[in-house]
């Protein structure tokens, strides 16, 4: 259960949150030292960050158009 979610594109948003793997700062510092059971935690809430980024990055876009 040790496998980092880390997809290598490492960039984050405006809220601090990798717009790759959906992980805050102190979860990617951090990861190596977490038990697996807060590993279980903080993936269960990745996809549901990721979803939050997407839909502000389209809101923003339509804003731009």
């Amino acid at each position: 259960m040790g496998q980092s979610p880390c997809v290598r594109i490492c960039t984050l948003n405006d809220d601090k949150i990798c717009i790759g793997c959906g992980r805050n700062i102190d979860e990617i510092k951090n990861w190596s030292a977490f038990s697996d059971e807060s590993k279980i935690v903080i993936q269960s809430q990745l996809k549901g960050r990721l979803d939050d980024i997407l839909q502000k990055m389209r809101a923003k876009r339509m804003q731009k158009s």
